[in-house]
């Protein structure tokens, strides 16, 4: 099996698991709330019956437990299946349930007058889970929160002592008689099949003090993750502790206050989680959060008003089909408004802003695709997006850095800034410099960041390939002005003075040639080798600044000459000009004539060719130079040499390109380069640059 298979069967293994982790935290949802309904319905179908007033007396607390625990871990269960901890607050939720819905039907037993099936061992059961629920919100919930995991493996103790902690609480729970707290059983058929009303003191004191040492274990661990973890992390523990700290208060009150304050202090952590969650990124839901609110709050704001319109359209539209008719259209008319506002409200509300932070995300890579033109992205899409990026995720500072050194930046630097590097094509081309909250970043946030820069990469590249074009051109231009200069100082500083001289060894010449004829010989025989020397120096420069050839014969016949130059007795050269072909620009002119100069070089030197064809054409504003032989072909591995580079080079200076391969049928090579015969780039590079 190749990687890619084994990679893709994983894939599929893992998604088919999550899939079923999914159903089973809907089913585990289901069971919770189904048992939670059943226990409050024969609660209140039972009245008075005995145990009722005082076994269920705290039954607030149970259904308020598992409606809490159990609806938020089953959505997070299924929002994220590998979390330990939403599963955790499933079965806390669930054993809440069991502990209402058992002795309720116990109690509804006795309510009818007979046994019911199973009444006792539910009972026993109920008797007990709702003391296990506790005890795992109370010792392993604090060693796993925020992220579900242990602080590390010298904390794997400590979740032992806490196992033994609700192992001791619940089997302290399942010995004890139901007649200590509901006297209204006695004289039933309601026994404790384990009953034992005292234990040894020595295991009583065991049994009470396990639970102790791991509370205390588990307090220390909230308070380690405090102090080393970060900014972000410690957001999260700050309300995670605020919900712990609510619940130990409000639980202790109830006591004294009543089922309803106990049944009140079920609240405040798991909505300490959510607050965490959709704040400060925990489990890194906040966006499956906002959507799932914004939902639900849609459904029953279509509920609701549905069920009022009806009701108030019945009278003069009939509640069988008017009425209902007239309310689903203006539900669906209002639905897209009301959603759109809700969307706004609920970001707000979870993210602090009313967009949600993967539409920003998508926004801005879109509008960076989108962009051809650098100086746009230069100039405007990348100084808004480190202003979306910063207002949008609430961030001191934001800053795109360009390879060259160009920053662009929004906000003020901070001391702790993140540097993400902008890649294109496996190679650096920047860098996003974001300097972090008083929160901190979240794992949510640094994924939308590495994905922004993901797209911001390729709009930098952009940036910085026109800018090296610009540059190379700036280049040219002041490479030409060098080539004058040169010129300049060859003819200043060469030819000025040996013409200087030999003007005046000729006037001497003159003067001595009524008097010395042989003296005047002798030095005008110096003279001239000097002056034709200076006229070969002249040819020599002029033909390595523009061939002689195009200015007595023209492109094309140039390039016949040139083709009849290295054609022979072994080798025939065949020339096919397309003409007329309209007078192109000095520059398209030269390169045209050096690259078929070097490229039949290359054949004489190289292809063992007999047959050679040069084509010159013109397809739109272009040049077509084609020249193409049957000779022996390019090698597997070529290596360019300087003849190559500098067609190259000469096709990128026009804006043109060159392309190398193999001739017709596979045979020989083909050379075929495009020069573009008006660009704004040949229109710059003419402009006059001041010495």
């Amino acid at each position: 099996m190749s990687p890619r298979d084994r990679q893709a069967r994983t894939g599929a293994v893992g998604a088919a698991r999550d899939r079923q982790a999914k159903a089973g935290a809907a089913a585990g949802a289901v069971l919770t709330l189904g048992l939670t309904a059943a226990g409050i319905v024969l609660h209140v179908a039972d009245g008075q019956a005995p145990g009722n007033p005082d076994l269920m007396a705290w039954w607030p607390m149970s259904a308020t437990a598992a409606c809490s625990y159990g609806l938020m871990g089953a959505w997070l269960a299924g929002a994220r299946p590998r979390l330990v901890i939403g599963w955790l607050l499933l079965a806390i939720g669930l054993l809440q349930a069991i502990s209402l819905a058992g002795p309720q039907y116990a109690v509804h037993a006795l309510a009818v007058g007979h046994p019911l099936p199973g009444a006792e061992a539910a009972l026993w059961v109920g008797n007990w889970t709702w003391r296990t629920g506790l005890a795992l919100i109370a010792l392993v919930l604090p060693l796993l929160l925020p992220d579900g995991r242990l602080l590390g493996r010298g904390w794997h103790p400590a979740m032992w002592l806490a196992a033994a902690g609700v192992l001791a609480a619940s089997v302290d729970a399942a010995r004890m008689g139901y007649t200590v707290d509901a006297p209204s059983l006695i004289g039933t058929y309601l026994r404790n099949p384990v009953g034992v009303d005292r234990l040894p003191p020595w295991l009583g004191l065991a049994v009470n003090a396990v639970p102790a040492a791991a509370l205390a274990l588990a307090l220390v661990c909230l308070w380690r993750r405090w102090s080393e973890g970060g900014l972000a992390q410690r957001q999260q523990l700050k309300w995670i502790g605020l919900g712990f700290a609510a619940t130990v208060v409000l639980f202790g009150l109830g006591f004294p206050l009543g089922p309803v304050v106990t049944a009140a202090a079920m609240l405040p952590l798991p909505l300490g989680c959510l607050v965490a969650a959709m704040r400060y990124g925990l489990w890194d839901v906040d966006v499956v959060v906002s959507r799932s609110l914004r939902y639900t709050l849609l459904l029953l704001c279509a509920l609701v008003g549905y069920t009022a319109l009806v009701d108030l359209l019945s009278g003069l539209l009939g509640r069988s089909t008017g009425a209902p008719l007239v309310a689903v259209a203006v539900v669906a008319l209002a639905g897209r408004p009301l959603e759109g506002l809700l969307r706004g409200r609920v970001n707000r509300l979870v993210h602090g802003r009313s967009e949600d932070p993967y539409a920003v995300l998508a926004g801005i890579a879109r509008r960076l695709d989108a962009a051809r033109d650098a100086d746009v992205v230069g100039a405007e899409l990348l100084p808004e997006m480190t202003r979306t990026v910063a207002s949008t995720m609430r961030l001191p500072y934001v800053a795109i850095e360009l390879a060259d050194g160009e920053r662009v930046a929004h906000g003020s630097p901070v001391a702790e800034t993140e540097r993400l590097p902008l890649r294109y094509g496996g190679a650096d081309v920047g860098t996003m410099l974001v300097g972090h909250r008083a929160d901190g970043l979240s794992r949510a946030e640094r994924r939308l960041l590495t994905s922004l820069a993901a797209s911001a990469g390729v709009a930098v590249h952009t940036v910085a390939l026109t800018r090296d074009l610009v540059r190379s051109r700036k280049q040219l231009v002041t490479a030409r002005e060098e080539e004058r200069r040169r010129l300049y100082r060859e003819l200043h500083d060469g030819f000025g003075p040996l013409l200087a001289a030999a003007a005046l060894q000729a006037e001497t010449a003159r003067d001595l040639i009524g008097e010395d004829r042989a003296a005047a010989t002798r030095l005008l025989d110096k003279v001239v080798p000097r002056l034709r020397g200076a006229v070969d120096d002249v040819r020599g420069i002029v033909h390595g600044l523009r061939p002689p050839a195009l200015d007595d014969l023209g492109l094309p016949s140039a390039v016949r000459e040139l083709a009849g130059r290295f054609a022979g007795a072994r080798l025939r050269i065949d020339v096919e000009i397309a003409e007329p072909l309209d007078p192109a620009p000095a520059a398209v002119e030269v390169a045209a004539y050096r690259m078929v100069a070097e490229a039949l070089t290359n054949i004489t030197r190289h292809a063992g060719a007999a047959t050679a064809r040069v084509e010159l054409r013109r397809e739109a504003d272009d040049l077509r130079v084609v020249v193409e032989d049957d000779g022996r072909g390019m090698p597997r591995a070529p290596v360019p040499g300087m003849g190559v580079a500098s067609m190259r080079a000469r096709a990128r200076e026009l804006g043109g390109d060159l392309t190398i391969g193999a001739g017709a049928g596979g045979a020989g090579t083909r050379v075929e380069a495009r020069l573009p015969l008006h660009t704004r780039g040949e229109i710059e590079l003419t402009e006059e640059v001041p010495a």
